[in-house]
């Protein structure tokens, strides 16, 4: 079973996003947004290639997946084989242009 591990900026985008989701929409909201956290983290657990490769971060050296959070979000990440470990490097809202997202993970 692989390890599941948050970077600092996709734990701090988190926070923020779970705040604005209490004050936005109340408690319910960030239990959903705990719900689905954990379902996925369980997935990349038992299967960390699972998830789809995410093809605006395709030739970066790492592959890149994304998960799906809450409908508009994908928790993108990468599995290290030989420390049998995910990293959770960002959280993106797919609202936004696929070319912040390769500025955000490279920057």
């Amino acid at each position: 079973m692989a390890k599941v591990i948050w970077r600092e900026k996709a734990s701090l985008l988190l926070e923020n996003h779970l705040d604005y989701a209490l004050a936005e929409f109340g408690r319910k909201a960030v239990s959903n947004w705990y719900k689905e956290i954990l379902r996925i983290e369980t997935r990349l657990a038992m299967h960390p290639e699972s998830f789809t490769p995410e093809p605006s971060l395709a030739h970066r050296g790492k592959a890149y997946r994304g998960a799906i959070l809450m409908k508009n979000f994908k928790l993108i990440h990468y599995y290290d084989i030989e420390s049998d470990t995910v990293y959770i490097d960002y959280i993106w809202d797919m609202r936004m242009n696929p070319v912040k997202l390769r500025r955000m993970i490279f920057d």
